[in-house]
């Protein structure tokens, strides 16, 4: 989803009470030491997996995938719950750091749980350039300057060069690919059918997996849900969740001489210096971290505070922390970014740049635009037409939203995907931003368990925050702020 989300918690649904069997294995994985979790002892077995880089080419050249599996410890196992994470640009592969997460230990205890490592991320092939990541810093504390986006188009032009040098041709690492990867590993360990869990990017390779075989899904989870054309951030979408903070902000305070969370926004960009104590700020940064903000409530809700402080007290550290912040949240591995996204969502002949460039938006359209303006420079081809917009789906399917998702809002999903779903059913809860989505699902001790079984679901174990806490939980001084800003 353009913005790599820290989604380990998953494993919460993918962990049993029980010892695990060991039934057989491909010969390409191997067993690894046991995984102790929540006091038991699970089987794991990991492996590196070769697949064509070219599925359509005969004889095409092999490169190498991994695999990570959490094996069930019932004797026959329903089926598999292969797990599809956020991104794109970041791996599919969860940690053995993360795995000790008992809240929901009984979830998943009648399927094995497999990792298929993204291509262009993880394995043999990683289309990462650290220059193409600086180059996304911006120049001269201007991110959206032309010369700046200059600069990121020289740095893909010279990737490519890279690239073709290796003989990596970046039309091979798309979506359709990844189901293709995910396809292979499914035969090769002998699965007849699999059930999918995905968030966010991965709610799209799911999607577009159940259009390719759908004989093969049996049901699919998806937790905040990127219908086929959305992968790029809306500048519209982020303002409609402003305006939706400000509402609930207005009724807790109905003072005639507080400030909106807009108008505080906006006066702050009217009066932004040009330093804050040593540090140049750059307004388009700000704008950008603040978009990342809107990812969890908690934060978004610490950044309005940040804003407020830069109206009322002329304190500007918050704003100039979230300058940094988005410095350091784009993803490492850029050129799967664009691989995914450009192939899947860009329409030919569509002028998106122009588009992006004529919002209104107090947020602008910040590193939309930065993708927008230097998409064209790779030469990417798009995936087959009919995987680039919504069609009937007979797929057991649900979809769990947040009402106050910027990346991927209820309202999207409900115009778009839903009438397409003959056997959908879409949850949204309360007070609930897209992290906050899968964090409120993965806490619940019986829904996927009941869902991934059964095929039912009870909607009123889900529950949001009851109320936005505007009491900011995240407190940074001002002194750290300074260090981080010393940090290149």
């Amino acid at each position: 989803m353009l913005h790599k989300l820290n989604l380990l918690t998953v494993l919460l649904s993918l962990i049993t009470h029980y010892a695990c069997s060991q039934p057989a294995m491909d010969q390409s994985l191997k067993r690894t030491a046991d995984i102790q979790i929540n006091g038991y002892t699970f089987v794991a077995y990991e492996g590196m997996i070769n697949v064509p880089e070219n599925y359509d080419t005969a004889g095409s050249r092999q490169i190498q995938i991994p695999i990570f599996i959490i094996k069930s410890s019932a004797t026959n196992p329903e089926e598999p719950v292969f797990w599809l994470d956020g991104g794109p640009g970041g791996s599919n592969i969860i940690s053995r750091n993360n795995l000790d997460l008992p809240s929901a230990a009984n979830a998943l205890k009648n399927h094995d749980f497999v990792c298929v490592g993204y291509r262009g991320v993880d394995g043999s092939v990683k289309l990462e350039s650290k220059k193409l990541t600086k180059a996304f810093k911006g120049l001269n504390n201007k991110l959206l300057s032309d010369k700046s986006l200059n600069n990121i188009k020289v740095n893909i032009r010279n990737y490519n060069k890279t690239l073709a040098k290796e003989g990596i041709d970046i039309n091979n690492y798309n979506i359709i690919n990844v189901i293709e990867d995910i396809e292979t590993v499914r035969k090769k360990l002998g699965y007849h059918k699999i059930n999918l869990l995905s968030v966010s990017y991965g709610t799209r390779i799911a999607l577009l997996y159940s259009y390719k075989y759908p004989e093969i899904i049996k049901r699919t989870l998806m937790i905040g849900a990127c219908p086929p054309g959305y992968f790029l951030a809306d500048p519209e979408q982020a303002e409609a969740r402003l305006d939706a903070y400000d509402r609930i902000y207005r009724e807790q305070d109905t003072s005639a001489a507080q400030l909106s969370i807009k108008a505080m926004m906006r006066q702050s960009f009217e009066t932004l210096p040009a330093r804050w104590s040593v540090f140049k700020l750059d307004a388009d940064k700000i704008k950008a971290g603040t978009v990342n903000a809107l990812y969890n409530v908690n934060f978004a809700v610490s950044v309005f505070d940040a804003y407020k402080k830069a109206v009322q007290e002329r304190d500007y550290s918050g704003l100039f922390m979230l300058q940094k912040l988005s410095d350091v949240s784009h993803p490492k591995i850029m050129g799967d970014v664009y691989a995914k996204t450009v192939s899947a969502d860009w329409e030919n002949g569509k002028d998106i740049e122009t588009e992006i460039r004529n919002t209104n938006t107090i947020l602008g359209g910040n590193v939309s635009l930065i993708y927008a303006a230097t998409s064209k420079e790779w030469g990417i081809k798009p995936i087959p037409a009919k995987y680039q917009k919504c069609r009937n789906s007979n797929t057991e399917t649900v979809i769990i939203s947040g009402l106050l998702d910027h990346r991927t809002p209820p309202s999207v999903v409900d115009q778009v995907l839903m009438p397409t779903l003959q056997q959908g059913k879409h949850i949204v809860l309360e007070n609930s931003a897209h992290v906050d989505i899968l964090s409120i699902v993965m806490k619940n001790e019986t829904f996927l368990q009941s869902y991934f079984d059964t095929g039912k679901t009870d909607e009123n174990t889900l529950k949001g925050p009851e109320k936005v806490d505007f009491t900011p939980k995240i407190k940074i001084s001002k002194t750290k702020i300074f260090l981080f800003g010393l940090l290149k």
